[in-house]
């Protein structure tokens, strides 16, 4: 019964047949993630480390550690909807089910925002599925990206709305969650309400030459500005503002970060799928196919603007600039539509274009997934043995992933990224991984004031040993502050040094013993 009322909705009309299109291609997005356990996502270690902590605080054990932090943060929609449920799914479970909701989401949210722009249900939002594994995801920066996804989905209820109080209350109970999510999510909703203000203001102010359109734009602009004010009151973070903006040197940082925000981090894949993409757009708009949505090409237009003002940090988070990539391009791609009088050949050519694409593209990230899956695995089972109250802390022979990874060193630090890859031991015991991100103006999770100092020492990387005389330093310098009374005691405590030339060779230092080893790994054990 369930086969036959697919094929009944299916037949029913045009736009339950996209639907369905929509839901298919949401399916596919997520399938490389029902492939692996570790998928190679920079940050998603960390990540999952801190919501199996959230959600074992009672634990003793992690409590002497850990505690919580303020949830008043724009950055904590993982560990809003995670935190919780994670008491009935289990992080793991949990975490996956946020991420492949994000990929989800910002597909649905693109064919909404697509509808209200361009006033019908079209295919042509479809091929937005190619933007949704790009390197702003490959880093694991969710939070921006779940709030990317409501941000399309809330530009289009302000859109399919009429002006007055109910879309102002909608409008400004967005702008709250947005915020919470993540602050460039806000600002991404604020440009293009602004720029759809703007083009009707605009219009408005032809006809009448009066003084009422600026009104309007001021009445429209009052949820943000409310938003805004109740971020600084209430928010740690917003006494932050105005520190750690930094801007990147080199002329072509800006160019090379957007494209590289874009890639999925495999070079042919990303060529096929640029090519097929700029053929399609070529051949429809020389054949007059194309129409064009002013209030979204306004919003391109800014959202450019944006991402070439806005600093590379800013607020202690890096590729501000660069996150706005992969929306600029989808506002770009929104911003134009199939003609209304295509005929359904063209139409339904486009939508065999997009599932293609996706066919394709989630096959190559499947299969690149799980072998990078094998290779993460067994640095995972060697926490097997690691005893509850540990301390690990780790190292890299590695340079730390960047992204633009223009140079064949730095893209064999995504193959597969293990910079994080410590945060894992949580998943076997309740141990301390001081390098797991607990940022009390950007994470609602925090080291106790006893254990601040490891935290401090470790930072919230893994230290760069570039060669066994570096290793041996580090071992040496690690064993004096074990051992200094100004330490709280770390009894047992570990080092995970990653990457490939770990010199196993060399002579260490009689304080450390190898526990388990692999060839990308070596797992050291403090003696006492």
């Amino acid at each position: 019964p369930s086969v036959v009322g697919v094929f009944a909705l299916w037949s029913q009309s045009r736009a339950a047949r996209i639907l369905l299109l929509v839901l298919l291609l949401g399916i596919l997005a997520v399938l490389p993630f029902a492939l692996v356990r570790f998928p190679p996502i920079n940050d998603y270690p960390f990540h999952l480390a801190r919501i199996v902590i959230l959600a074992q605080l009672d634990n003793p054990i992690l409590s002497r550690f850990y505690a919580q932090g303020s949830f008043l943060l724009p950055n904590i929609a993982l560990d809003a909807f995670s935190a919780p449920l994670s008491r009935l799914l289990g992080a793991e479970n949990t975490v996956c089910l946020f991420v492949e909701l994000t990929l989800m989401l910002t597909l649905a949210g693109a064919v909404a925002l697509h509808a209200a722009a361009h006033r019908r249900i079209s295919v042509w939002p479809l091929l937005a599925f190619c933007l949704l594994h790009n390197g702003i995801f490959r880093f694991g920066f969710f939070n921006y990206l779940f709030g990317i996804a409501l941000a399309l989905f809330a530009a289009a209820a302000w859109l399919y709305l009429p002006r007055g109080p109910l879309r102002l209350a909608v409008s400004f109970g967005t702008c709250i969650v947005l915020m919470f999510c993540h602050l460039e999510a806000f600002g991404v909703f604020a440009i293009i309400v602004g720029a759809s203000e703007l083009q009707i203001a605009a219009a408005d102010w032809q006809q009448s030459r009066s003084w009422k359109p600026g009104v309007r734009l001021l009445e429209s602009a009052l949820p943000m500005l409310a938003t805004i004010a109740l971020f600084f009151l209430v928010s740690p973070t917003g006494k932050m503002t105005g520190a750690a903006i930094h801007y990147s040197s080199g002329l072509g940082t800006k160019f090379f970060g957007g494209l590289f925000s874009l890639s999925s981090g495999i070079l042919w894949l990303d060529a096929v799928t640029a090519i097929a993409l700029a053929g399609l757009a070529v051949w429809l708009a020389r054949t007059r196919r194309l129409v064009l949505s002013p209030a979204l090409a306004i919003a391109s237009v800014i959202m450019l603007v944006a991402f070439l003002v806005v600093p590379g940090a800013i607020l202690g988070g890096l590729y501000a600039d660069a996150r706005l990539g992969p929306v600029l391009a989808i506002l770009v791609l929104l911003s134009f539509d199939l003609c209304a009088d295509v005929s359904r050949r063209v139409e339904w050519f486009v939508a065999a274009v997009a599932l293609l694409l996706a066919v394709v593209r989630v096959a190559a990230l499947s299969s690149t997934w799980m072998h990078y899956d094998a290779e993460i695995a067994p640095i995972v089972r060697a926490f097997d043995g690691i005893e509850p109250g540990a301390t690990l802390f780790a190292a890299t022979s590695q340079s730390y992933p960047r992204l633009i990874s223009d140079t064949a060193d730095k893209r064999a630090v995504w193959a597969p990224p293990l910079k994080h890859v410590a945060s894992y031991a949580v998943l076997h015991a309740p141990v301390f991984v001081p390098m797991t991100w607990s940022d009390p103006t950007q994470q609602p999770l925090i080291v106790t004031a006893r254990f601040e100092g490891v935290k401090q020492f470790q930072g919230t990387n893994p230290t760069i040993v570039s060669n066994g005389a570096g290793l041996r330093a580090f071992v040496t310098e690690l064993d004096a502050h074990l051992r200094d009374k100004g330490w709280p005691k770390l009894e047992p405590a570990y080092l995970l040094v990653v990457g490939p030339g770990l010199l196993k060779s060399e002579r260490l230092p009689q304080t450390v013993r190898v526990v388990s080893s692999g060839d990308n790994y070596m797992l050291l054990k403090f003696t006492q």
